[in-house]
């Protein structure tokens, strides 16, 4: 310091990037000294390191905020109107996920109506401010063309490849990375299309049932945690749910079934760490998970996604990848859905009474669809990760996993090149309106429609010890004599006892077997009726 006074020369500040300093704090988390970490980095200054250990926490929610790679970044500089910026984030993100073209100029014209809403009148939306929010945000421009494979094939093979070695950096086992990914269900729909006998030229039928659920499946890679489904309805204390006092999904509710911002961060700090914490806790393995994470604009809540000390933390998918990507999508959906559309028909041609009227609330919606999740085989879930992370391939020296990983992309060619419309059954995550925007950034720990049900989060493992009194069997009829039960009157008797168990706490479990039970009856029933 006195030799640079002396000279009247002052010292050079040196710029570190972004990435950088997380390395270095997780250098410095992980045993190395200042000293070692100096030297690793070619950093001559140790108040350099000790103001990154000191800032750690603040360059870790800074960092967070950003959905894609930081690259070579050197600081954030946050905007002068933040929650404008916040909105106008958000907006993109649903144009994008809807494959609206955006440009500079529709940039410029939402940037001032949210202004307008959220500061007042005024003059705002410059070229000038679109280009440094596009800088903020590391969005692209690319050319609007229908020969879009060989440019996802390049997003993808790098996020694969960074993906994997963020995995090994951090030394992850596959129980330790998840996914989550939301879909819609019509709970009541009956086929739409049947067969006829050749003389037919039409096939009346009815409305098509379109009340409809969001559910979104949560597993780890290798299938050792599949947390309970979150389900998603309409109404925030459903008539079916009145005595029910636990619940085999986590149930909340918002005006349209879909997935809100508030929603899923209650979720995530509310479920899913809390279980992902106890079952590395009780598998003796450090507590640090990762969440893989599509760009549905539900899931962008601010950048803060992850525990206070980063643990715990999201990874967003690129864009318009998903559906090659990400495991949820690679059939672990599909074959829950397939499954509970299985029951749905085993149970509306068992039960007696209108084909159309049998499936009549939500509750029973809601024991089928977790059924289904419960059976899908853990193999499945294993298989479904291939396309994101192998870890057997990935610990191969040579380019060979990403040779394969291009060729399956090029046999799934035809998935990427449709040109079709959402269907309406996938919609999952809420298209907010600009107003809705608005009042969610302004109000992020509002939401008007969230519902909380305090007994759905009850865990599954726990029972109730019931008693049964000896029944006086002394003048009882001769075997002989007792009549035999019929089907109804057995599945009459089922349904009390099923509402006894849900009205005195019987375990999920035991109320899954109630449902087997109920189940079989039905089969037999639908059965009979078939060969008449």
């Amino acid at each position: 310091m006195e030799k640079q006074q002396q000279t009247g020369q002052k010292r050079k500040k040196v710029d570190i990037p972004i990435a950088k300093k997380l390395q270095i704090i997780d250098d410095l988390e992980n045993g190395m000294s200042t000293k070692e970490v100096m030297v690793k980095h070619n950093i001559s200054s140790r108040s350099t390191v000790t103001s990154i250990r000191q800032s750690k926490q603040k360059i870790r929610e800074q960092a967070s905020q950003s959905h894609h790679a930081i690259g070579k970044r050197m600081r954030f500089k946050m905007p002068r109107y933040p929650k404008v910026d916040e909105a106008l984030f958000i907006w993109f993100l649903q144009k994008r996920q809807q494959h609206v073209p955006v440009s500079q100029e529709m940039l410029q014209v939402q940037a001032q109506t949210f202004f307008n809403k959220i500061v007042g009148e005024g003059e705002f939306g410059s070229r000038g401010y679109i280009e440094k929010f596009i800088q903020r945000h590391e969005i692209r421009v690319l050319k609007i063309t229908g020969e879009k494979l060989s440019s996802n094939v390049a997003a993808i093979e790098g996020y694969v490849q960074n993906f994997s070695k963020k995995v090994r950096d951090k030394q992850l086992s596959p129980c330790q990375i998840f996914n989550a990914d939301e879909s819609g269900l019509f709970f009541k729909n009956t086929p739409t299309s049947t067969y006829v006998d050749k003389g037919a030229t039409s096939a009346p039928g009815r409305k098509v049932a379109k009340e409809r659920v969001t559910f979104m499946p949560c597993s780890n890679m290798d299938g050792s945690l599949k947390l309970p489904l979150m389900l998603i309805g309409k109404s925030q204390k459903p008539r079916a749910l009145k005595h029910v006092r636990q619940l085999p999904v986590y149930y909340k509710a918002s005006k349209n079934a879909w997935m809100t911002q508030f929603l899923f961060k209650n979720w995530f700090f509310d479920e899913f760490v809390p279980r992902v914490t106890k079952f590395l806790e009780d598998s003796n393995l450090p507590v640090e998970a990762v969440l893989v994470l599509d760009n549905c604009s539900a899931h962008f809540t601010g950048g803060d996604l992850q525990t206070r000390d980063g643990k715990i933390w999201t990874e967003f998918l690129p864009p318009n990848t998903t559906a090659i990507v990400q495991p949820m999508d690679q059939n672990i959906i599909q074959m829950i859905k397939l499954r509970y559309r299985k029951t749905l028909m085993q149970e509306m041609m068992g039960r007696p009474g209108d084909f159309h009227e049998n499936v009549k609330n939500i509750k029973d919606a809601m024991f089928w669809v977790a059924e289904a999740w419960d059976s899908v085989p853990l193999d499945a879930i294993r298989k479904s990760w291939n396309m994101l992370y192998d870890p057997v391939q990935i610990e191969d020296e040579d380019d060979e996993p990403f040779s394969v990983l291009r060729e399956k992309l090029q046999n799934i060619s035809k998935k990427l090149l449709e040109n079709r419309a959402v269907d309406e059954e996938d919609e999952d995550c809420e298209v907010l309106k600009d107003d809705d925007i608005v009042d969610s950034v302004l109000n992020p720990d509002k939401d008007i429609n969230s519902y909380n049900l305090a007994d759905s989060t009850l865990s599954a493992a726990e029972d109730v010890n019931c008693s049964i009194d000896t029944v006086n069997l002394e003048g009882a009829p001769d075997d002989d004599d007792t009549p035999v039960v019929t089907d109804e009157a057995a599945i009459n008797g089922l349904n009390l006892v099923f509402k006894y168990a849900e009205e005195n706490g019987w375990s999920i479990n035991t109320q899954f077997r109630l449902h087997q039970m109920r189940l079989d009856i039905f089969e037999k029933t639908a059965g009979a009726r078939l060969s008449h």
